[in-house]
């Protein structure tokens, strides 16, 4: 039996489809899912609500626990990773580390009496363990106070400080992360986004972070760690807030985000050189109208540094959405070849349309463009389900993907959504994402999707 592209791989879990059930930990969704180059999976996984804690378990290629090779406190397949005064907010963010471990970051909040908001960046070992060189107990935690990260340069280099003495307290503690956004660069050091505030200028703007491997702010980049999203597009009260990185071959960071300026919402990228200058160079990119769009994911090709940017925006009606993809060349001009150079904004579900949420390139030579995503526009309607599409680098629907270009992950009596998508060396297209009852309900448990790439 011939298997095609597009095919559920029935070689994991229940013919392709885990429900995220286990009874040896509590967890509702896994919102991220990182291949392993042996085809094992890595997920972390929120637990209810607002939680002080999450989990992290690895998987084997077939989409079982992997219990007894080494990871999680006994062998046992999973780590529990608990927060204790912060309570975790909002989507996870996580990488692979070169050592097989992950990068994790999160949002959080204290509870009474501070209750102290920011994010933690987190490390942890290829078997579970929180990676004691890394900030705090393996933990850098970034406060917001009252507002966000101040970006005054007395503030960071205070802040940077707190670091080097390492007078912060531990925010996590091991018993065996679209939040901020962060991914590890050659030499191990970490790359960072977020937003602060400019107190100078009443504005909150994107943030940009770059840390040694042991989690101090490295001051080779931009002299103090740190360097801040200036649009000269926007007006004198625009803000803007950074979502995602990126690196190219050279070093340099390519960085979206979105701002509001005046009543206008947009989204943008812009580049920053290897020693924390905004790289005048690469062409920023600024897309903005009245449905607003927005950028939720970004990959960049290996061999010419091309850069893929997906997301989504409100259709006529603002009942259904249009999936949004662009494509750039590495100096960040339009890539010609691409839908001739224009944003790509499409229904691939022709009756609501999609809102793309995760992104990769495919095949051996990366000439595909993959992307997944959730049916309909940010409201969740009684059609909601996942999708996922595969893409010519002309910008056209490849048809030899499932026959059509796309295929959707639809169960009865539930609503999926689609939270992260991979690659897995292997060949096969990962997926993850959450189960809503109904549309007015919330998260009541995951699942993960493999298919045939």
């Amino acid at each position: 039996m011939t298997v095609q592209a597009g095919e559920f791989d029935t070689t994991f879990a229940n013919d392709g489809k885990l429900n995220w059930e286990f009874p040896e930990f509590v967890s509702i969704t896994p919102q991220v899912v990182l291949p392993l180059p042996d085809g094992r999976l890595l997920v972390v996984a929120n637990e209810s609500g607002r939680s002080p804690g999450f989990v992290v378990a690895r998987l084997t290629e077939k989409g079982q626990l992997d219990v007894g090779t080494g990871f999680g406190e006994n062998q046992q397949g999973f780590a529990r990773i608990s927060t204790g005064e912060k309570m975790l907010s909002g989507r996870f963010g996580a990488s692979l580390l070169r050592n097989g471990g992950m990068l994790i970051t999160v949002h959080y909040t204290s509870r009474q009496p501070s209750y102290e908001s920011g994010f933690v960046a987190i490390q942890l070992l290829p078997e579970g363990r929180l990676n004691d060189e890394f900030g705090e107990g393996g933990v850098v935690t970034f406060p917001y106070g009252s507002i966000p990260v101040t970006l005054s340069r007395a503030a960071t280099a205070a802040r940077a400080r707190q670091n080097l003495s390492r007078n912060i307290k531990p925010a996590v503690q091991s018993t065996a992360n679209s939040g901020a956004s962060g991914i590890e660069l050659s030499g191990g050091k970490i790359a960072l986004v977020s937003f602060g505030f400019d107190p100078a200028a009443q504005q909150t703007k994107g943030l940009v972070m770059r840390l040694n491997p042991d989690g101090t702010f490295d001051d080779t980049f931009n002299k103090i760690g740190s360097a801040t999203v200036e649009l000269a597009e926007l007006g004198p009260g625009g803000d803007n807030a950074a979502r995602g990185v990126a690196v190219q071959a050279d070093g340099g960071l390519v960085v979206y985000g979105d701002f509001h300026d005046e009543g206008t919402f947009g989204t943008y990228a812009v580049r920053f050189t290897k020693d924390g200058m905004r790289d005048d160079k690469f062409r920023t990119t600024i897309m903005s109208s009245d449905r607003l769009p927005i950028f939720n994911d970004i990959a960049v090709r290996k061999k010419d540094g091309i850069i893929a940017l997906i997301g989504g925006q409100h259709d006529d009606g603002f009942i259904g959405g249009e999936g949004v993809i662009v494509v750039l060349s590495a100096d960040g001009s339009p890539h010609p070849m691409f839908n001739n150079g224009q944003p790509l904004c499409t229904k691939v579900v022709p009756e609501v349309g999609q809102n793309w949420s995760s992104c990769a390139f495919g095949e051996v030579d990366e000439s595909k463009l993959i992307v997944a995503g959730t049916s309909g526009d940010v409201f969740a309607t009684d059609e909601t389900h996942a999708v996922c599409a595969r893409y010519r680098l002309t910008g056209e629907l490849d048809s030899t993907f499932n026959g059509s270009g796309w295929v959707s992950f639809d169960q009865e009596e539930k609503l999926e959504i689609s939270l992260d998508l991979h690659v897995t060396a292997q060949n096969k297209i990962v997926i993850c994402g959450e189960y809503w009852k109904d549309r007015l309900s919330f998260a009541t448990g995951g699942w993960i999707a493999r298919f045939i790439a």
